[in-house]
């Protein structure tokens, strides 16, 4: 029985430590191309290993986030959401512990189409990505209406259009 606990304990740590030691780090360069009128995550498009790590880094001065949409990450993991990085070279990072489709943006730059996907080991099946809460759709929301006016998206609440004009 002792042999069979030791064997166990070994072929855990064995088992850990590989996986450690396969973990990768990824940099995603945050780019402003002020002279295109481009912002851009860059890859846009990311393939890594569960426990691998993303590095986002500021390519100039200028805002930027990191943020993952509300329904834009596996069922059962958790969303993230950056500091702001404002100055060149700052970056930040996040180790992806749970397999599937990650979709993040900057919120500064949402409008412009700034957007990224990393995909952990397999794909997120459609059926199964984060079904977010009324509360976590308004968090969003106002995360959003920080930088931009709802007239900013083409949408006014049911409430304000019964009210205009009166």
């Amino acid at each position: 029985m002792l042999k069979k606990i030791a064997y166990v304990c070994l072929a855990t740590t064995i088992s850990m430590f590989a996986h450690s030691v396969a973990a990768k780090d990824h940099i995603v360069e945050v780019i402003t191309d002020n002279e295109n009128g481009i912002t851009a995550f860059r890859p846009k498009f990311l393939q890594i290993e569960e426990g691998d790590t993303v590095t986002w880094v500021n390519a100039l001065d200028d805002l930027h986030n990191v943020i993952t949409y509300p329904d834009g990450f596996p069922a059962g993991s958790k969303g993230f959401e950056s500091p702001y990085l404002e100055n060149k070279g700052e970056s930040w990072s996040y180790t992806f512990d749970t397999a599937g489709t990650y979709q993040y943006h900057c919120i500064p730059h949402v409008l412009m189409g700034m957007r990224g996907t990393i995909t952990v080991s397999t794909p997120t099946s459609p059926d199964k990505f984060h079904r977010p809460t009324k509360d976590e759709i308004v968090t969003y929301r106002n995360k959003l209406l920080e930088f931009f006016d709802s007239d900013d998206f083409g949408i006014m609440p049911d409430a304000v259009k019964r009210n205009v004009g009166h």
